[in-house]
């Protein structure tokens, strides 16, 4: 079986960071659990330019972004033992140094954790689906229809505040962190 795992919103809670930048930028006071929309730019009054600024100056240093579970280096090394476990991205290979230093900071290794780092556009929001994998572990809302009809690949939607009105159902299972990962990629 081969596993695509996303980065943020799975690995590393960039939408934190995200926060903390917009607020001091515009005099704002969001917080995560605010961002209840994929593009929630809109609901911010900003363009999706201007939203994607903060994103790559974040992906620039991703350091400073916090880990989302500790649990996910032992279970991503467990399971690249048995699948063929890949790192997918809508981060676009510019940042790719930035993000190596940031997952090998915590822990996540390339040929222990997974195979390979793969970087895409962000556009279109289910480019990821050009990748060939079996299961996705992901947050994007935006994977969950195309993937329906897919019924040969299963999508792990990693539960986030922009994904609450998901409906999960066939092959798209909601998971809350690391060890329901597992636990399902064994069920499955």
């Amino acid at each position: 079986m081969k596993i695509a795992i996303d980065i943020d919103g799975v690995l590393l809670d960039i939408i934190v960071e995200y926060c903390i930048i917009f607020n001091k930028r515009y005099g704002t006071n969001h917080q995560k659990k605010d961002v209840t929309k994929w593009d929630f730019f809109k609901d911010w009054n900003v363009d999706e330019d201007t939203g994607f600024k903060i994103f790559y100056e974040i992906y620039a240093d991703s350091m400073r972004i916090p880990f989302i579970d500790e649990n996910a280096p032992e279970i991503m090394k467990k399971l690249n033992e048995t699948y063929d476990v890949d790192i997918v991205s809508a981060r676009i290979p510019k940042y790719r140094s930035s993000i190596k230093r940031a997952l090998d900071f915590h822990n996540i290794k390339e040929n222990i954790q997974y195979s390979e780092l793969i970087l895409l556009h962000h556009r279109p929001y289910d480019i990821k689906l050009k990748q060939h994998y079996d299961l996705y572990v992901d947050d994007n809302p935006n994977l969950v229809e195309p993937i329906k009809k897919l019924k040969s690949r299963t999508l792990l939607l990693f539960n986030q505040p922009w994904n609450q009105d998901i409906i999960c159902e066939n092959n798209v299972y909601r998971v809350h962190n690391w060890k329901e990962i597992h636990q399902k990629i064994k069920e499955l």
